[in-house]
């Protein structure tokens, strides 16, 4: 059954069921529209080899947004006046323009309303690469640039470990089906939303600290998949979270070139001669040259180099000295970039001013 077919049977089941009328007519037509994706995904994935299963049936608890396109939704003032619904009173953290859709979702029992919104670009740009950076990133810090600024790894989920084990063990203890199991899924649920909200406030800083201050960013192209791999390092890859990183850069910057990053840090960035180390050593010493400095910063220099190599600019041997690196404080910059169409606006439907998602 097509996405035309269910939204023409969906008027013979208001017929049968009288309470459907109570909602809007567009919010139901979403939920079809999202059936339809679904398995438009699913034969996609099945072309392509990929194994999947059959489509399975969501239940009432499982359902946690609904939609609302093209009309029936307004924004007046701090109210939102969604169809057949009413006026709600919202904590609105950007004034948008030109919405397209707003999805209702719960997240921890709180409420969002996310606005998708058109924003129209220019179609070409100049763009001066006067300040270009290379990016290493890391576990015992997160990223160390070419200009020798380190920022240090928070490492949420690790410091956050003893409470989740022990909501965990709590959780594990209630009966299936009772009200004290629902309490503690909550107080679980309510710990990983912390930790994502300071990772995500984390990796919104360092990266608009980094477009804000340079026009070009460098960064190495990671395989996420293969370095999880090394199952004693997987959680604290994961933790870090440098795709997100990445994805948070390319559309806040200028532009962002990914380099590749073989023997990034065993080649010396002053001569280019290749030391080979194990991961235990954390000092880079070139016995041709005599360069001594940190292993990351060297990689971070060379990553600068072959970023500048590959688009053809100019590339400067600059003279390398052992300075111990120091951490730079990085405050919160306006968000920026023209690389995304849409973008959605968060505003909170409870009374207290909590993080919004992000739609994009």
């Amino acid at each position: 059954m097509s996405e035309y077919d269910m939204n023409y049977a969906l008027t013979e089941l208001k017929e049968q069921h009288p309470w459907l009328r109570n909602y809007y007519a567009k919010m139901l037509q979403m939920v079809a529209k999202q059936v339809a994706a679904a398995r438009k995904a699913t034969s996609s994935l099945k072309r392509n080899g990929c194994k999947t299963g059959r489509l399975s049936y969501r239940y009432n608890d499982d359902f946690h947004a609904f939609a609302y396109n093209q009309k029936g939704f307004k924004i007046e003032e701090n109210r939102l006046v969604l169809a057949k619904i009413g006026r709600i009173k919202i904590i609105l953290h950007r004034k948008p323009i030109n919405i397209k859709q707003v999805t209702i979702c719960r997240k921890n029992g709180k409420w969002y309303a996310v606005v998708g919104c058109e924003i129209l670009r220019r179609s070409c740009s100049t763009i001066v690469y006067k300040k270009p950076v290379g990016i290493d990133v890391g576990i015992t810090k997160f990223a160390h640039d070419s200009d020798n600024h380190v920022v240090e790894n928070p490492q949420f989920s690790t410091r956050m470990s003893r409470p989740l084990k022990r909501a965990h063990r709590r959780l594990s203890r209630k009966k299936l089906g009772s009200n004290n199991r629902k309490k503690a899924r909550r107080m679980l649920a309510r710990l990983y939303e912390r930790i994502n909200n300071k990772r995500s406030d984390f990796l919104h800083k360092t990266s608009a600290y980094y477009c804000r201050n340079y026009d070009l960013i460098f960064l190495e192209r990671l395989r996420m998949a293969n370095l999880t791999k090394n199952h004693k390092l997987a959680h604290k890859i994961l933790d870090a979270s440098w795709y997100t990183f990445k994805i948070m850069c390319q559309y806040k910057a200028n532009r962002v070139v990914e380099v590749d990053p073989a023997y990034s840090s065993l080649d010396c960035s002053r001569c280019g001669h290749r030391v080979p180390k194990s991961l235990a050593v954390r000092i880079h010493s070139c016995p041709k040259c005599g360069a001594l400095l940190d292993r990351d910063y060297n990689s971070a220099i060379n990553h600068l180099q072959n970023g500048l190599t590959l688009l053809q600019l100019p590339v400067e041997r600059r003279e390398v000295t052992p300075v111990e690196p120091q951490s730079k404080v990085i405050e919160t910059g306006t968000l920026y970039g023209d690389m995304q169409l849409t973008r959605g606006t968060g505003a909170s439907l409870s009374g207290k001013p909590v993080p919004s998602p992000r739609a994009w």
